[in-house]
């Protein structure tokens, strides 16, 4: 999948296409996964690579995680605060293995996604893209972000400031005129 995205580098899959492009590919992993004999046996996790830096109002390293699972408490919404390393110290657990170092030994594991007992074992069908997948930015770099993200090496992941690529997708997702808020609490102020 590809969803680190070229921000708006012309001749190159839009952020929207490379999004969608990461969720359909999550939702064909899921798929096979729960479609196989393995799926009551089976766990998968999702975070974001990348949280050091967003928009979000109460901590800007704040990202969503998700655990698909027939031993997830379905639908629920937890707000327990977890960090990565509590995802892989569950990950241990499920698996029985020991903790590699200090940090992940005294993470808190994530108890409250899960139940002692099967919950749904009901295999998860993807559904087809309803977003172009192969949409493109535009191909002349007459915007103010094509031109920035003309500037910056696109090709490799965390090559371009947080700040800036935020910035480059906000704008050709909602507009070149629109307000890009703030980052939030705690951001990297270099970002």
């Amino acid at each position: 999948p590809n969803d680190h995205t070229r921000g708006a580098s012309p001749h190159h899959h839009s952020p929207r296409a490379m999004v969608a492009d990461n969720d359909l590919g999550l939702g064909q992993v899921t798929d096979l996964i729960s479609h196989s004999k393995y799926w009551k046996e089976s766990a998968i996790f999702v975070v974001e690579d990348d949280s050091q830096d967003g928009f979000d109002h109460q901590d800007a390293h704040r990202i969503p995680a998700f655990v698909m699972s027939p031993y997830t408490r379905p639908g629920a919404v937890i707000h327990t605060r977890y960090d990565f390393p509590s995802v892989v110290r569950s990950v241990e657990l499920i698996l029985g293995l020991r903790p590699m170092n200090l940090f992940d030994g005294t993470a808190t594991p994530m108890y409250d996604a899960f139940t002692p007992t099967l919950q749904n074992i009901a295999p998860f069908c993807a559904v087809p893209a309803t977003y172009p997948l192969l949409e493109e930015n535009p191909a002349s770099p007459r915007s103010a972000v094509a031109r920035r993200s003309l500037r910056y090496d696109t090709h490799v992941p965390d090559r371009i400031t947080q700040r800036l690529l935020d910035e480059v997708l906000w704008k050709s997702v909602r507009g070149a005129h629109s307000t890009v808020p703030p980052a939030g609490p705690n951001a990297d102020a270099g970002g």
